[in-house]
């Protein structure tokens, strides 16, 4: 088993490769809600053959299993077995289970690329924030913005409690500045997909702090961007991580 990523056209171009194969292949969709547990109900029979078992197994894989929870947007499955078989994590959800066999049929994972979707980017890492509001591939709103926050007291004693003390206020007010930031920026935007970065510890404490993300939690994505800084540069390049598929060929 090998993986690799894709950016949009690159995944469009994997697509037309398997396209031109001649074989017959099952194909398989599943939604995030069903995953893996509607490649884990094909039975095996004249309709599956071996496919069947060969599929169950490859999706409950480690690190398929590992990266679809990662994605949460379900998967695609095209399975020959003849050393063609691949699964893809797209970017974006899958929207209905289906199977069938014949003819390679990658017309849903085409629709789900070809969707354009409203896209909020919280970065967060502590004292530095960047927000932003993609449309299609345009970045439409955005801001950026700093709150200080004292660095751990390396002294013992009172000094250090009251250190301690200082910097869980600073970072309760920082988050309060952080969540009023983003009603003011995404409220006039209906969002598809939330997406957030920079210091998973604080996705929590964030969305307990605002009422914003917690009446959108269920379009915050469980993928977490892999940013450093939370600045104007990751917020620009963040769509390019948005938007890729992970593919696993067996």
């Amino acid at each position: 088993m090998r993986s690799r990523h894709f950016n949009k056209a690159g995944l469009h171009r994997f697509l037309s490769s398997l396209e031109d194969s001649t074989e017959d292949v099952v194909n398989l969709y599943i939604t995030p809600a069903s995953f893996p547990d509607y490649a884990d109900a094909l039975s095996l029979g004249a309709k599956y053959g071996t496919h069947a078992l060969e599929i169950k197994e490859a999706v409950n894989t480690k690190a398929v299993i590992s990266n679809a929870e990662k994605y949460g947007t379900g998967a695609a499955v095209f399975w020959n077995g003849l050393g063609n078989n691949h699964i893809v994590l797209p970017p974006f959800p899958i929207a209905e289970n289906k199977v069938s066999t014949g003819k390679l049929d990658v017309s849903m994972l085409r629709e789900v690329l070809k969707q354009k979707y409203v896209i909020a980017v919280v970065l967060v890492t502590w004292g530095w924030y960047a927000l932003g509001v993609f449309d299609a591939a345009n970045l439409v709103a955005s801001k950026t913005g700093t709150g200080h926050i004292h660095k751990k007291h390396k002294k013992g004693g009172r000094s250090q409690k009251r250190f301690a003390r200082r910097t869980e206020e600073q970072k309760k007010d920082f988050l309060r500045r952080v969540s009023n930031r983003i009603e003011e920026r995404f409220e006039s935007f209906a969002p598809d997909h939330i997406f957030f970065g920079g210091n998973r510890l604080i996705l929590k404490p964030l969305i307990q702090e605002s009422g914003y993300l917690r009446a959108k939690a269920g379009k915050i994505s469980p993928r977490v961007l892999d940013v450093r800084y939370a600045d104007r540069e990751a917020l620009a390049g963040s769509l390019a991580e948005i938007t890729r598929s992970l593919v696993f060929s067996f």
